[in-house]
């Protein structure tokens, strides 16, 4: 499926891990509208302000200000973020215990169908194809300090009430991104709470971080509406 508004969590953390930028680093997003190779990217409503922080762009969940920021600190070199979504583990299944798992799709800069649209494209969750359970396992792992677990869906196997097999949590990498970008992930995602687009949450008796989720629909003549 195509992930939408949740990669751009991973595509934040790629360029924090990369390139050290701050959650205080100032985008123009102006009116929420902007241009690449003559196709539009649009946010789904029109800003309050033209300025906003990498920590608004997120909780506010501007596609704009995400293509912005990726475009300009990989706009000469794509491929060094494609590799970095790799180095996360982004392309790669999960090998789960249930069967029928898709594999997950992010073309390099190498693949036939790569344009100069795919670069921001991608960063705001297009052009690719990741299973929820894909984003969820990242999401936990910047839970889990930067700690990737497999999805572990069976705890053991028993026949006739004796147990004969028992799976244990599994490592898939040990720190998708160092501690300090960990760290800025989570202000983010506490930020979309208090802040941003999932403000209805922050009644809650606890705590809560995380991250809004819209996508245009796949069709066979490119993306319907949300």
């Amino acid at each position: 499926t195509v992930p939408g508004s949740t990669f751009k969590l991973p595509s934040l953390v790629a360029v924090m891990e990369d390139y050290n930028v701050k959650l205080n680093e100032v985008i123009d997003i102006g009116d929420g509208i902007c241009y690449y190779s003559g196709k539009k990217v649009a946010d789904s409503h029109r800003p309050p302000k033209s300025k906003v922080t990498v920590q608004e762009v997120f909780e506010q969940s501007s596609n704009v200000g995400v293509t912005k920021i990726i475009s300009s600190y990989y706009g000469k070199d794509p491929q060094k973020y494609i590799d970095r979504l790799y180095q996360m583990n982004l392309n790669s299944p999960l090998n789960i215990s249930l069967p029928g798992e898709a594999v997950p799709y992010i073309k390099t800069t190498e693949d036939k169908t790569w344009s100069q649209i795919s670069l921001p494209w991608i960063s705001y969750g297009y052009e690719t194809r990741i299973t929820p359970l894909q984003i969820l396992t990242f999401y936990s792992a910047i839970a889990n300090n930067g700690k990737m677990m497999r999805p572990l869906f069976v705890k053991e196997i028993k026949k006739r009430g004796k147990t004969i097999k028992v799976f244990e949590p599994e490592v898939i990498n040990p720190s998708i991104c160092s501690q300090s970008t960990v760290e800025k992930a989570k202000a983010m995602m506490e930020g979309v709470v208090s802040n941003g687009t999932a403000k209805s949450l922050r009644a809650a008796d606890y705590q809560i971080a995380g991250k809004t989720g819209t996508a245009y629909i796949a069709t066979a003549k490119g993306y319907d509406k949300k």
